[in-house]
């Protein structure tokens, strides 16, 4: 910016040279006057604050792009846990059926064995099972 502080200079230089603006602009000077003085400083500073605001808008979505991609990142994380707890509930389940509860199992036949007069001195129980006292 190139300010005359004097406005009758200002006049006379413009009416003297109709070109004398747009040469100046040209060159990336703007020619000011006191009258526009104040509102071209204005200008410029609404200017910045726009251009400010619009790189923290730019920034913003970058940043929720990230957090997008994060959030979505750990929903497949929490998928992948759920599978595995209900593939390791299953093969739970799979291993007690062997173990207590599904035909042939390890307890019955240790059991069936142990009437045969074999000397154990413990009973096996599972979870909240308690040993049937007409046993013992």
């Amino acid at each position: 910016m190139m300010f005359i502080p004097n406005e009758g200079a200002y006049l006379l230089a413009m009416s003297q040279d109709g070109d004398l603006w747009g040469y100046a602009y040209s060159k990336q000077v703007v020619i000011v006057s006191p009258t526009h003085l104040v509102s071209t400083v204005k200008l410029i500073s609404q200017l910045w604050t726009r251009e400010k605001q619009t790189k923290n808008a730019l920034k913003i979505a970058e940043e929720t792009g990230k957090l997008y991609d994060k959030l979505k990142g750990f929903v497949d994380d929490m998928e992948k846990i759920d599978k595995g707890l209900n593939d390791a509930r299953k093969n739970y389940d799979a291993a007690i059926n062997k173990l207590s509860t599904g035909r042939g199992n390890l307890l019955s036949k240790a059991e069936s064995i142990k009437t045969m007069g074999i000397k154990a001195q413990k009973q096996i129980t599972i979870g909240n099972e308690k040993p049937d006292p007409l046993e013992a």
